[in-house]
């Protein structure tokens, strides 16, 4: 499967016809506070489990943003925030919803900084997805069912040595996804890298490509 790392293709358009605010104000969460995250970290059976708390609660202010803007997605399988923040000021915050058996997927870019909002150009993507794109989405939403997929995963990196052996190297710069999946057993939220790769990841990663892709973007500029 193609990979994408990179934003929309608006994005790099609006950076350089918009100024991005000097720097956004990133909402904290109480879960993400350090004092009640180091509580959270000392009783918690998996260190993961706060991180995995303050990454869906940032997420969750986010998709309060999109769906304030843009009005809400309708019963979406899987909801997907990237909590990085793009050169324009923007988070963009993704959904796919069954409508009537066919997948729809709705993306929409909300100011990650809310004091100024008026700096950030707000778009928004309602789009059908590929036939082949929306039996990959059914296939993960399957997987994403498992148990072996933890809620949040070790920033690990697999990587391939010229002689094909393996090696794990950290990933130390922040960039993170976090995605809430409808599966079989129930509702799910993870927390992966952008740079890693298993079921989940590639999940985020095929919305994300699809949306990226797409010319059907409109966008309002401030």
């Amino acid at each position: 499967m193609r990979r994408f790392f990179t934003r929309p293709l608006i994005s790099a358009l609006l950076a350089t016809c918009f100024a991005a605010p000097a720097l956004a104000e990133i909402p904290v969460p109480e879960s993400c506070e350090p004092r009640v995250a180091g509580v959270a970290l000392s009783t918690a059976s998996d260190a993961g489990t706060a991180q995995l708390a303050c990454h869906v609660d940032r997420a969750a202010i986010y998709e309060g943003r999109a769906n304030t803007i843009f009005g809400p997605a309708v019963n979406p399988l899987v909801s997907v925030v990237d909590l990085a923040v793009s050169p324009s000021g923007a988070v963009y915050v993704y959904a796919v919803s069954d409508v009537q058996g066919a997948m729809i997927l709705d993306a929409r870019s909300v100011p990650a900084d809310m004091d100024q909002p008026g700096n950030v150009p707000v778009c928004h993507l309602h789009t059908l997805m590929p036939d082949e794109a929306a039996a990959e989405v059914s296939l993960g939403l399957l997987k994403a069912a498992s148990p072996d997929l933890p809620g949040y995963a070790e920033r690990m990196e697999v990587v391939v040595n010229p002689d094909g052996s393996h090696r794990s190297v950290l990933l130390l710069e922040s960039h993170d996804v976090v995605s809430r999946v409808q599966t079989a057993n129930g509702e799910r939220d993870f927390s992966r890298h952008i740079r890693q790769t298993d079921d989940v990841a590639k999940l985020n990663e095929l919305i994300i490509g699809v949306a990226n892709v797409s010319d059907g973007w409109e966008c309002n500029a401030p």
